[in-house]
C-alpha cells in the first residue's frame, strides 16, 4: 500500500490521549494554540496529538494520533472549544521549519484502515471490564454511573476508558501504540490491574 504522508499542525500536551475513533474534548486558551486551531481550520481540520519525552516540551514521541476538528465554538473571552475524533495514527518524519509559534511536522498516517477499527467482540467480557474499572475508579477517588456505564457500547466504552484514566506519560504511549484494540483491551487491563493491586498492597503495609 502507499504511505499516507501529510503535513500537520502538532500539539505536544502530556496527559491528554486521543485514539483512533476516539473523541477528546480540548480547551484551547493559549494564544499559539489558538493560532494552530486556526490554521488547522484553514486546511483540513487535522491537529496531530502526541506526548512530550521526560516532560521536555521539545523532545515528542514519535507516534502520535491525529485528529479532526468535528465541534468548534469560540468562548466571550476569546478560549476555544473542540473536539477531536480520533482520525489516524502516525509516525514523526521531520519537523517543518516556519516562523509560526506552534510546531508542524511532516507525519506518516497508518494505512488506510486504522488498527482500531476492527472489534472482536467475542473476545471481551463486558461485565468483567466494567467490575474492574469500577475497582480501579475506587482506588482512585473517582466514581462514575454504572448504570449509564454498562448502556455503552463495547468499543467505545474501552477508548473512553483508555483515554480518561489518570494514567502516567508512558503508560498513555503505550496504550495508544498498541497494534489493534483487542490488544488494547489486554494491555489497559493489565495497567488497572497493577494499579488496583498496588493500591491495596500499600493500604495493607500501611
Amino acid at each position: 500500500m502507499n504511505k499516507i504522508i501529510k503535513t500537520i499542525p502538532i500539539f505536544p500536551l502530556n496527559g491528554a490521549l486521543l485514539l483512533p475513533d476516539g473523541n477528546l474534548p480540548l480547551n484551547i486558551f493559549e494564544p499559539r494554540y489558538i493560532a494552530m486551531v486556526n490554521y488547522a481550520l484553514s486546511k483540513d481540520k487535522i491537529i496531530g496529538m502526541i506526548q512530550c519525552q521526560k516532560n521536555s516540551s521539545k523532545q515528542t514521541f514519535r507516534i502520535g494520533c491525529a485528529g479532526k476538528i468535528s465541534s468548534f465554538s469560540e468562548t466571550k473571552d476569546k478560549r476555544y472549544l473542540i473536539n477531536l475524533y480520533g482520525v489516524s495514527k502516525f509516525k514523526i518524519l521531520d519537523e517543518i521549519k516556519h516562523k509560526k509559534k506552534f510546531r508542524i511536522f511532516n507525519v506518516q498516517f497508518e494505512n488506510s484502515n486504522n488498527s482500531f477499527s476492527k472489534f472482536d467482540s467475542n473476545l471481551f467480557n463486558k461485565k468483567l471490564f466494567i467490575n474492574k474499572i469500577n475497582q480501579y475508579l475506587k482506588t482512585n477517588d473517582m466514581s462514575a454511573n454504572l448504570e449509564s456505564v454498562s448502556k455503552i457500547d463495547s468499543k467505545s466504552l474501552i477508548l473512553m476508558i483508555a483515554m480518561i484514566c489518570p494514567f502516567g506519560v508512558n503508560e498513555k504511549q503505550m496504550l495508544l501504540e498498541t497494534k489493534n484494540i483487542n490488544h488494547l483491551v489486554e494491555i489497559l487491563i493489565k495497567l488497572i490491574d497493577f494499579s488496583t493491586h498496588s493500591y491495596y498492597e500499600n493500604q495493607r503495609i500501611n
